[in-house]
């Protein structure tokens, strides 16, 4: 039965909103209430299937502050889905905060980092916690990251690896895909030699060997929150994160940050479309090779003279995404979590105790 607690998960529709509702559902007694712009498509098409009096609806377009701190005010708890979170994701969690509730987000972007921080204070002083970057990559590679680094003295550098071959969903995943063009369009910063460097996405690449069924993929350097984070709290000289980027050319990166998606709305609106028509058309190819959602995480840590490395395959990156959210509402709706103000995953959680209950979400692993 519930017990009377409510979440408000924003941007329902999406990929990891989707499995954000679903895993509260699954492991938790809290209502949750399902918002997004299409009621008829959340009702009808993403949460068909689902029978359960503890879910709700609601119609909310996060642009629109009053209602958004209206619909914030009737929750507990709140989870933001909404990306790419560079463009409204500091302005939702003002709101968010406003209305007087936690927060709580599996952002990337270090733009979106900085304008968190400029809320901490507002989030103390109304006794909020504001949580970013509870994810998978970044999230749970931190976690890991951590792990291993406290378990290898010495180690001064990490790569954290995330390939998937496919998005679960056909119709979602857009939001992660323009959440790399906008980052894509800046220079977030990796730490190389001890100092934060600028990277030009698509101008680092590597090649690194997976297990079956990823085998040897071309990766590409996107930075995160945590090159920035776990970089400057473990004092390490390298940290850099890389993705597969599947058969996309590395040159139409550059040809985007020409249109400036990061400034004008209309560029931004045009690539969307264009990347929406991209992901619809690869997953079903990838559908037709009998490639299935799996996602890797590959993390390794470096010292002089030892390196350490485990990995995780999940279910699919969405789901993988949910995992640490739900974890973070739980611990705070049971008034287990002290801290007020911003803070990242290992603010907040034991990386040993996430690691050792990621649930049905997890394939495998070989967490030493």
């Amino acid at each position: 039965m519930p017990n009377g607690k409510k979440v408000l998960v924003l941007g329902a529709c999406g990929l990891a909103g989707r499995s954000i509702v679903l895993e509260l559902l699954r492991s938790t007694d809290y209502e949750v209430i399902a918002s997004g712009r299409d009621i008829e498509k959340m009702v009808e098409h993403v949460f068909a299937a689902v029978v359960d009096p503890r879910l709700d609806f609601v119609v909310l377009d996060v642009t629109n502050i009053d209602s958004l701190r209206k619909d914030c005010g009737q929750a507990d708890l709140v989870i933001n889905a909404v990306g790419p979170y560079g463009r409204l994701g500091a302005q939702t969690a003002r709101a968010v905060i406003e209305s007087g509730r936690s927060y709580i987000d599996c952002a990337s972007e270090q733009g979106h980092y900085a304008g968190l921080q400029l809320l901490d204070a507002a989030a103390r002083d109304r006794g909020c916690l504001m949580v970013t970057a509870a994810g998978f990559i970044p999230g749970i590679s931190g976690l890991l990251a951590a792990y291993l680094l406290d378990q290898t003295p010495g180690a001064h550098g990490v790569d954290c690896c995330l390939a998937q071959l496919r998005h679960a969903y056909a119709d979602s995943g857009n939001a992660s895909m323009m959440t790399g063009i906008l980052e894509g369009s800046e220079k977030p910063l990796a730490r190389r030699d001890g100092r934060p460097t600028p990277v030009v996405i698509g101008e680092s690449l590597r090649e690194v060997d997976f297990p079956a069924p990823f085998g040897r993929l071309r990766m590409i350097e996107a930075p995160t929150i945590e090159d920035q984070v776990l970089a400057d709290r473990y004092q390490l000289r390298d940290f850099h994160t890389w993705y597969y980027l599947g058969d996309a050319p590395v040159w139409m990166l550059g040809m985007i940050r020409v249109l400036r998606p990061n400034k004008w709305n209309w560029s931004y609106r045009l690539i969307e479309r264009l990347m929406k028509n991209i992901n619809s058309r690869d997953t079903a190819k990838a559908i037709a090779r009998g490639l299935g959602p799996e996602a890797i995480l590959l993390v390794t840590v470096k010292g002089d003279g030892v390196e350490r490395q485990a990995s995780i395959v999940f279910r699919d990156g969405a789901v993988a995404t949910a995992i640490l959210p739900v974890m973070i509402a739980r611990e705070y709706l049971e008034g287990r979590l002290s801290r007020r103000g911003l803070g990242v995953p290992l603010d907040v959680l034991d990386p040993k105790t996430v690691l050792r209950n990621l649930g049905p979400a997890v394939i495998e692993s070989n967490i030493p």
